[in-house]
This record gives structure tokens, C-alpha cells and sequence, in this order.
């Protein structure tokens, strides 16, 4: 099967990184506080290790966020669409969960005034968005973040970055961080390791202390650890990745627009893609794993039935699809 519907990293892991990970000692418990590995992100990322949470993968980490800053009955606002694992955490745990959906009209870009109207509207106290977004790729940069979390400084601001470091605006990764947002992040789409589960909370000292006593004793495996670790001297292969994967993306967008898909601007090395005629998402899919071994994302889950998110791939994959889906759209 050749699976676009993944955001993982297609030229990746590294040499460096296998070795790393198969190296790491397994007849012992790992560091529970995962000191060397909250060093080595902390030097990557440009922030002291006490405001590093290490975790089992971005989604188990968004869980644990929404179970310390969204206790029962706190007011939850869900900047959509987007990826559903902190809504479902926050809900897991008795939150209040409403939703504030940016809409195809403006090609789900958010608009910072009425996000700021909604968060008064639901006197919202937990607010989450995803930047760059999943599934659309569309990005709040980081300054208008900056400003939407002082104009609401009573506000916790969940980001889930997961896919910031391959994207456009990847120098973001250092930018200022204001003490009510906690950044959730993930090693697993850079480096192609996702079933290592690496994740990392970056926040203010306090937050994150309060994050780790929550967190269970040996949330992270040695093998986890040891990719923290390599990833400190993986940064120019990172960022080898991004220049092709966007060029990949860019040829793909191009090339879906000529097949009638309507591709949604995206900042990342993923596209939202709106189908012509009265074929869904759903329907698409299966036609493309039945007869070609394709894979590509369904959105239905996100709300939007007549979308599929697909990922950048190498030129030969893409080809691939491309044929795919016009023999396919053809009947």
C-alpha cells in the first residue's frame, strides 16, 4: 500500500537516528525524568529543560494537558476543524467542550477578532488550536498567537505544533513564548519514527511542573529518550527534509488543481483537498485502496465529508496517485 494519508517524514529516519534508538539500554527503566533527553530538546529548541514535559507521543501528551488545565466543568473552545484528541481529553474529563469553526469560505483561515469574540461568547477559560493546522495546513503565525494570548492573558492556550518544524514557517520553533500557552510537540513526523511515540510539552516552568505531576512514572521509553537525544544533531537533515517536502507539496497542489480538486493554501507538507461532483471523501478513498493500494485521508471525522487530506510524497509516489485518482474521478 502507498499511504498518503500519513504525515510522517518519507525520507527519514537517519542512520544516526536508527542507531540511536537501537542502541538505547533496554534492561534497565528509563530516566522518569528523562533529564538528557529534556537537555537535548531544550538545546534544539532554545528553552531550559524545567519548561520540557517528555511524553509517549503529541496525542497522549494533549490527554494529559487536558486533564491539568481543563478539570471538570471548565470551559473548553475548540479552534476547528481540527485534530480531535484534546476535545476528546477535555470531555474524557467532564470539560464543557464548544467549538469555533473556521469555515472553506476563507479557506479556514482564522480570523483572530472573531476567535477573540467567541472566546468571550463562551467565556472560554482552555482554548485550543492547532498551528499549522490539521487538517487544513493553514497557520497562525506565531505573532498574531503572541497577541491573541495577551489580549486574553486569563485564557490557557493549548498549540498543538506537531507539525510546525516541517512547515513554511519552521523558524517560529524559537519564537517568544507567552507564560498562558503550552506548545505541544512531536518528533515523530520529522524523523519517521511514529511508532516510537515521542512527544514534548514546551511551557512556563510552572506549568510544566504541574504537567509532571500528573504525568506517570516511565511515560517515555529508553528507546524514546535516546531519539530525543539524537534529534539535537539531526537539525540540518530536518531541515533538508522541509525545503523537499514543500517543494512536494507545492508540485502536488498544483498537479490536484488539475484534476478539478480544490486545494486549500497550506503552509506544511500536507494539502486539503475539496472534490468535485458528488463523489465524498469516504467514497474516494475506498475506490483508491480497492483498485491502486492508494491511501489517502478522509475528513469526514473533522466535519468535512467532501475533503481528503493528502501528504507530500517523493515524485514517483506522486505520479503515482495522480494516475490513480484520474482513472478514478473518470468513473
Amino acid at each position: 500500500m502507498l499511504d498518503f494519508s500519513v504525515n510522517v517524514n518519507p525520507y527519514g529516519p537517519t542512520p544516526a537516528m536508527l542507531a540511536a534508538v537501537r542502541g538505547a539500554v533496554l534492561g534497565q527503566y528509563p530516566d522518569d525524568g528523562a533529564c538528557l533527553a529534556r537537555e537535548a530538546l531544550g538545546q534544539l529548541w532554545a528553552v531550559e529543560p524545567d519548561q520540557i514535559v517528555l511524553g509517549n507521543g503529541a496525542a497522549e501528551l494533549l490527554w494529559l494537558c487536558a486533564r491539568v488545565v481543563a478539570p471538570p466543568g471548565t470551559r473548553v473552545l475548540i479552534v476547528g476543524p481540527t485534530f480531535s484528541e484534546f476535545a476528546a481529553g477535555a470531555t474524557s474529563n467532564g470539560a464543557a467542550v464548544n467549538t469555533w469553526r473556521a469555515t472553506a469560505d476563507d479557506d479556514f483561515c482564522v480570523d483572530v477578532s472573531m476567535l477573540c469574540q467567541a472566546i468571550t461568547a463562551t467565556a472560554a477559560e482552555v482554548v485550543y488550536l492547532c498551528a499549522p493546522n490539521n487538517p487544513t495546513g493553514v497557520h497562525l503565525k506565531a505573532a498574531e498567537l503572541q497577541a491573541l494570548a495577551q489580549q486574553n492573558h486569563a485564557v490557557t492556550f493549548v498549540v498543538d505544533q506537531a507539525f510546525l518544524s516541517l512547515c513554511e514557517h519552521a523558524a517560529e520553533i524559537v519564537a517568544p513564548r507567552p507564560p498562558n500557552v503550552l506548545f505541544v510537540r512531536s518528533l515523530t513526523k520529522d524523523h519517521a519514527i511514529p511508532g516510537l511515540r515521542v512527544g514534548a510539552v514546551v511551557a512556563s516552568p510552572a506549568l510544566a511542573a504541574r504537567l509532571e505531576l500528573s504525568r506517570p512514572s516511565w511515560s517515555t521509553s529508553a528507546g524514546a529518550q535516546a531519539a530525543a537525544v539524537a534529534a539535537r544533531h539531526e537539525s540540518d537533515f530536518v531541515a533538508e527534509c522541509r525545503r523537499k517536502l514543500i517543494d512536494d507539496r507545492r508540485a502536488l497542489a498544483a498537479a490536484l488543481a488539475t484534476l478539478g480538486l480544490a486545494c486549500v493554501p497550506s503552509s506544511t507538507t500536507f494539502v486539503l483537498a475539496g472534490l468535485p461532483g458528488a463523489v465524498t471523501g469516504h467514497e474516494l478513498r475506498d475506490r483508491l485502496l480497492g483498485r491502486f493500494h492508494i491511501l489517502v485521508r478522509d475528513c469526514a471525522s473533522f466535519g468535512l465529508p467532501d475533503f481528503i487530506r493528502v501528504a507530500a510524497r517523493p515524485e514517483a509516489d506522486r505520479r503515482a496517485l495522480l494516475a490513480a485518482l484520474a482513472a478514478t474521478l473518470r468513473g
